[in-house]
């Protein structure tokens, strides 16, 4: 079985070899537009394209656009909002016939969708996490449901008491949403304290802090739980308390990634749960809310949600292949009968979708 350091190179090159399958079917580029093929031509402007989450939006994406007989140009910001906004400039100047955000803060994309607007492009946005003026609709997972399946999940591992340190970017509106969310459960649960732990969009970088805290706190039961904002960025955290041989502590996140499986099924870890989302889904609803608009549709809701589900030790089997099929335990070279001997695979995936009038 692959250690943790492993799966985060698998994923790096898993990145790479992703991102080359895409470009061959579809255009990726980071700065000039060029002018594209046959059909329709829509852009998608990722913020960044780091992590299963990001590949899973443009895969879903691309899926119905490609099935539209239309074409795709993905543009990469590379993680900086400047880039981005001006990446989504580019394909407005390139008068594309639709355009999909993925991630970004609301008010900051706002003057750019209404740059779309003025153009006649339609816009949808995904991830973000708020309506952006201007935009058709938002689609992603439900935020605060997906928060609180998650907390409500670590918190029950300690037994709603202890010191509960808490991983996140400041800033990111996805995770100061999920953030408000513990923080206002925590709220019932006075034995529970929260201690902040802000950071950047680095694996590396949370390991280098969770080693520190580590060494700031020997003692068994000073540090009772991590709480991640998202897998990728919480493995840098595990694999920090793995070293120091410190597994009592719990840890949880959300994506459902395949780090994050991979955390959840090795022997030893402390990961104790995520919350996966259909991340595809995101994608799909994406290109085709794009492409209904395109073809004359006018009333859409101001959001889309898609499913998402608890994945424990006690299902993680099963968690794991319906969010990445039967191959999921090459990509993360894991065993499923090793895991089923030692982790007892005892409660069944409860998918969840909100239900909305």
């Amino acid at each position: 079985m692959g250690s943790l350091v492993e799966e985060q190179t698998m994923q790096r090159r898993a990145s790479v070899r992703s991102l080359a399958t895409l470009a061959a079917a579809t255009l990726l580029v980071t700065s000039a537009v060029p002018a594209l093929a046959n059909g329709k031509r829509i852009g998608m402007a990722s913020r960044e394209i780091t992590n299963d989450y990001n590949r899973g939006i443009i895969a879903g994406a691309q899926k119905v656009i490609e099935a539209s007989g239309d074409t795709m140009a993905v543009v990469d910001g590379g993680g900086d909002p400047r880039k981005h906004n001006e990446n989504i400039e580019n394909l407005i100047n390139a008068h594309v016939d639709g355009l999909i955000i993925q991630l970004g803060d609301a008010q900051q994309l706002a003057p750019e969708v209404a740059k779309a607007k003025a153009a006649g492009i339609p816009v949808v946005t995904t991830s973000v996490g708020a309506k952006t003026e201007g935009a058709l609709t938002e689609v992603g997972g439900d935020e605060d449901l997906m928060a609180t399946m998650m907390t409500r999940a670590l918190l029950s591992s300690i037994g709603y008491q202890g010191d509960v340190y808490v991983v996140w970017v400041p800033g990111a509106p996805l995770l100061e949403t999920r953030k408000r969310i513990l923080e206002a459960m925590i709220k019932d649960y006075p034995k529970v304290k929260l201690h902040e732990v802000p950071t950047e969009h680095s694996a590396a970088k949370v390991q280098s802090q969770m080693e520190d805290l580590l060494t700031a706190n020997p003692d068994v039961g000073s540090i009772t739980a991590v709480w991640g904002a998202y897998d990728l960025l919480t493995s840098g955290a595990v694999q920090a308390i793995r070293q120091a041989g410190r597994n009592e502590i719990k840890v949880a996140s959300i994506d459902g990634d395949r780090v994050g499986f991979q955390m959840l099924l090795s022997d030893g870890s402390p990961f104790v749960a995520t919350v996966a989302q259909d991340v595809p889904k995101i994608g799909e609803l994406a290109g085709q809310t794009v492409e209904d608009a395109i073809k004359g549709k006018k009333e859409f809701p101001a959001f889309m949600f898609t499913d998402a589900f608890v994945a424990t030790r006690a299902n993680g089997v099963a968690a794991a292949e319906r969010r990445w099929g039967p191959d999921v335990w090459k990509q993360i070279n894991m065993d499923p009968k090793e895991i089923t001997g030692r982790l007892p695979q005892t409660e069944p995936v409860l998918v969840v979708h909100p239900v909305l009038p």
